[in-house]
């Protein structure tokens, strides 16, 4: 019985550490929206690359055919197919980093010296997949968008409009909490392996869905357990963020107010360069938690799949105190 937590952090942090390189993927990654396992529960918002471009250009698109185009719409239409060309980049590039990271821990856990292959070549297989992480990334996005925008948003509306706690208010209270809530988390955590089913084992997005269902179904306590902890990791991370990021731009405001009766360029110089270093730290600190994260869950996928047990803590301690619960 091997300590699963211990195992996969550590490794992850020890793949990044030597790989941080890997950090360029996690930027791209982190667009895709990381932590979407509990924001059907926390956040009813869309906040990743897929959902709100999804949302934006659906829009854009129905407001296109009211338009009466004319010569003079001429630059404005090309700055449109500029940004969409540039949007479409960077979902290649986040889906494909996606990709990326998924082998490139793999290929370090396959060597004894912690080292993966060339950036490219990493990059390269996340391409090569894309289609089906994309139709994977779709299918978490699309789930999510019609039960919390089609099905929940309107249903805690409408209840916000009554004054009473009928039996029916109650019903629908439950059936939000108890059967949408956990269904579109589940989609999330089945994604998240047939991710790596797709780059690890070459499989197609519907065999690799299928065996990621029948993964999570005999390890759903695990991945449990891993997204709280993860959850609980990500709070941590970003108020350690907030807290670093006080600590860096005070000075600058502090020696900004002393020289700014004394010299106006002195003052500016010292605003873009405090700028510059807040945004160095952020992007920084987003590219390695996008790496990060991404190492950790395709490290559980690993460690599922692998040939030694892994127990949930749950399980762990119920052998401990409640041996005959486990027999």
């Amino acid at each position: 019985m091997q300590s699963f937590y211990r195992v996969v952090y550590l490794r992850a942090w020890q793949i990044l550490k030597s790989n941080w390189r890997l950090g360029f993927f996690g930027l791209f990654v982190a667009t895709l929206g990381l932590t979407g396992d509990f924001d059907a529960i926390v956040n009813l918002q869309s906040s990743d690359i897929v959902s709100t471009n999804l949302l934006s250009w659906l829009n854009i698109f129905r407001n296109i055919a009211d338009v009466n185009f004319s010569w003079t719409m001429l630059p404005n239409i090309f700055l449109f197919i500029g940004i969409l060309i540039l949007m479409a980049i960077v979902l290649v590039l986040a889906i494909a980093s996606q990709g990326a990271l998924i082998n490139a821990s793999n290929q370090a856990n396959s060597k004894k010296v912690l080292g993966t292959s060339s950036l490219f070549y990493d990059l390269e297989i996340g391409v090569d997949k894309f289609w089906p992480l994309l139709s994977l990334n779709l299918l978490n996005k699309l789930v999510s968008f019609v039960f919390i925008a089609g099905v929940v948003v309107p249903i805690i509306y409408l209840l916000s409009l009554t004054q009473t706690n009928t039996t029916m208010d109650i019903i629908i209270k439950i059936f939000i909490f108890f059967v949408i809530a956990p269904l579109t988390v589940i989609v999330s955590f089945v994604t998240r392996y047939g991710y790596s089913y797709i780059i690890l084992k070459k499989q197609s997005a519907t065999r690799a869905l299928a065996n990621a269902w029948t993964l999570f179904r005999f390890n759903w306590i695990l991945s449990l357990e891993n997204a709280l902890t993860m959850l609980g990791f990500t709070i941590l991370y970003t108020m350690a963020l907030i807290a670093a990021s006080a600590f860096l731009i005070t000075p600058f405001l502090i020696l900004g107010y002393l020289v700014s009766n004394i010299s106006t360029m002195a003052f500016l110089i010292l605003m873009v360069v405090g700028s510059i270093c807040f945004i160095a730290l952020l992007i920084s600190a987003i590219s390695f938690f996008g790496a990060y994260y991404t190492i950790v869950w395709t490290e559980t996928f690993l460690h599922l799949t692998g040939k030694k047990t892994s127990l949930s803590k749950i399980h762990r301690l119920a052998a401990r105190h409640l041996p005959r619960l486990v027999e």
